[in-house]
């Protein structure tokens, strides 16, 4: 994996964690964006600051099938995005 691939994931998680109040360490793969809090203002929320900090917008269709951070993380690796 690369390293702006694994930079962007440590970004997902960090705002994940900003946006829920949860803190990053109990955010792992299999957490569900809905056990986050994260209603369709927070998915917004989430799709704005991740470009905003990788620089890399998330096209809607795709970041609205995002369930996990696990799924999340699939995303934003480059080589398995549809783009």
């Amino acid at each position: 994996m690369s390293t702006g691939a694994l930079n962007r994931q440590t970004v997902a998680r960090q705002i994940l964690a900003e946006i829920s109040g949860r803190a990053t360490d109990t955010i792992i793969a299999s957490t569900r964006l809905s056990d986050l809090g994260l209603d369709s203002l927070g998915r917004l929320t989430l799709a704005v600051l991740l470009e905003e900090r990788t620089g890399h917008p998330l096209p809607d269709d795709e970041l609205i099938s995002v369930r996990t951070l696990s799924d999340l993380e699939r995303l934003l690796k480059p080589a398995e995005r549809s783009v």
